[in-house]
């Protein structure tokens, strides 16, 4: 069963897309200097900066138009394109899935067919997200579509019945991305899942140790940062080998954003990719640039009252 949306092969050769990804990569927005302190970021829309896909400077409008780019993008890849970067399409559409069922539970069933709309999942996962008045009943749907990729996914649906929703975005999020690097994807598409799954163990590492929560946080295996040193660090508590891991040099427990390090070590690896001019590197670069940019637009929108210094600090770039 294909969880996405199938799509007619244009017979569009790789080095089309690649062309158009790279003009389109231009017109993003390389110095946000501007838009920080020029006083009215809301106005992008408007502005003379606006030349890529944003439109609407909103939570929602920038959320939508990040969506119909993604969806631009996948609709011109070839059939060969497709298969590479379905397990980087349906990773993003698990935050879909999250908000549909958040709708569900709060009742919003309009919301929901909203959020569909833009949406590169299959008709088949849009009628579980939309047939169902109860969570438990659409969770137990998606357990059963996401069992056709692995028996890994088997029982998150029990999840949810023991931990709430909560849970079973944690277990099904974590069950896809180990599912995915176990699965053998294209190389850079595999790098990419492996230093998603690096990054949650760092965070999970950073969190415990600043907050000194009592339940120690789980292990997702997979990624470059081995079992043995998650556990070391534990043990020792060290926040300086937390902030190596995340690539960040000489900054204090105080001033350590591990979040935003990770984000840039991210950003770094798919840029270098990116220049590679024979691989698929400029469209993953392209398409988590994409996600970047909306990103800090909204972090813009979200800080417009907030001093300038400390947005301009929160971006990533």
């Amino acid at each position: 069963m294909n969880l996405l949306k199938p799509a007619e092969d244009r017979g569009y050769p790789a080095e089309y897309l690649i062309s158009r990804i790279r003009g389109k990569r231009a017109s993003l927005i390389s110095d946000w200097t501007p838009l920080v302190f020029g006083g009215a970021p809301f106005e992008y829309s408007e502005s003379s900066l606006q030349r890529g896909f944003v439109t609407e400077l909103s939570p929602g409008g920038v959320w939508r138009d990040l969506m119909k780019e993604y969806r631009w993008v996948y609709l011109r890849m070839n059939s060969e394109l497709r298969e590479i970067f379905k397990p980087f399409f349906l990773h993003l559409e698990l935050r879909t899935i999250f908000i549909c069922l958040r709708n569900i539970k709060g009742g919003k069933t309009g919301d929901t067919r909203d959020v569909l709309s833009a949406s590169l999942l299959s008709e088949d996962i849009k009628k579980v997200l939309t047939g169902h008045g109860d969570i438990l009943s659409a969770v137990r749907g998606i357990e059963k579509r996401f069992l056709t990729l692995s028996d890994a996914f088997a029982g998150i649906a029990d999840v949810c019945e023991r931990e709430g929703l909560k849970g079973f975005e944690r277990e099904l999020t974590v069950r896809y991305l180990v599912t995915t690097v176990r699965s053998g994807p294209d190389p850079l598409v595999k790098n990419f899942f492996v230093r998603i799954i690096d990054s949650r163990n760092i965070i999970s590492l950073y969190k415990y140790i600043r907050l000194g929560p009592k339940t120690v946080p789980a292990f997702i295996p997979c990624g470059s940062v081995g079992e043995n040193m998650f556990l070391r660090i534990i043990e020792r508590k060290d926040i300086a080998e937390v902030g190596r891991l995340a690539g960040t040099k000489n900054a204090g427990p105080g001033q350590l954003n591990v979040e935003i390090a990770l984000y840039r070590k991210m950003t770094a690896f798919l840029r270098k990719a990116g220049r590679d001019p024979l691989g698929i590197g400029p469209v993953l670069d392209y398409l988590w640039r994409i996600s970047l940019e909306a990103m800090n637009l909204s972090i813009l929108y979200y800080g417009r009252d907030l001093e300038r210094e400390t947005v301009k600090g929160e971006l990533v770039h």
